[in-house]
């Protein structure tokens, strides 16, 4: 056996995700309450949004992954999905204490799931909306598990610079 064949992908992987959730967790902890949904000058994405859109794309890979405490709606992904507009006002989203628990366990949940089941779902087919950009479950795992957290964690960045925060 070689280094190459002991070499772990998906802890990598998982390594990273826990990482940059982490992060976004602690980018969104010292942000007051009544400031969630703050739209400061271009910076639209708030935390608020920012948070309830990882939380329906985790929920979402979770149903991928046929975990039985997945999300049964559809309902946040049409709220906070690709293509929502995040708004100013508070009351659309759940509080920051929700958002950070359904974040955290959510996510915690994520990776124990992919753990367990990734060979045997990342080579299946992904749902059909996926398939032009992400053939396989894999690949829209892998996106969502590295790519998407640290992309919307820049955001959360960006947006904490003009909130002066």
């Amino acid at each position: 056996m070689n280094a190459r064949d002991s070499f772990n992908t998906v802890g990598v992987v998982l390594e990273i995700f826990a990482m940059t959730t982490k992060f976004v967790r602690e980018a969104v902890e010292d942000v007051p309450e009544s400031r969630m949904t703050e739209q400061p000058g271009a910076v639209v994405n708030h935390p608020a949004w920012t948070l309830a859109h990882l939380n329906a794309y985790a929920g979402m890979l979770l149903s991928m992954l046929d975990d039985p405490g997945a999300p049964t709606s559809q309902t946040e992904l049409e709220r906070f999905g690709y293509g929502s507009t995040p708004v100013a006002d508070l009351t659309v989203y759940p509080t920051k204490s929700e958002l950070l628990t359904l974040f955290t366990g959510r996510h915690a949940r994520l990776a124990v799931v992919v753990s367990e089941k990734h060979a045997e779902y990342f080579p299946r087919l992904s749902p059909e909306q996926f398939r032009p950009f992400s053939p396989t479950i894999g690949h829209v795992a892998i996106i969502l598990l590295t790519a998407h957290v640290g992309h919307h964690l820049g955001q959360l960045r960006q947006w904490r610079r003009a909130a002066g925060i």
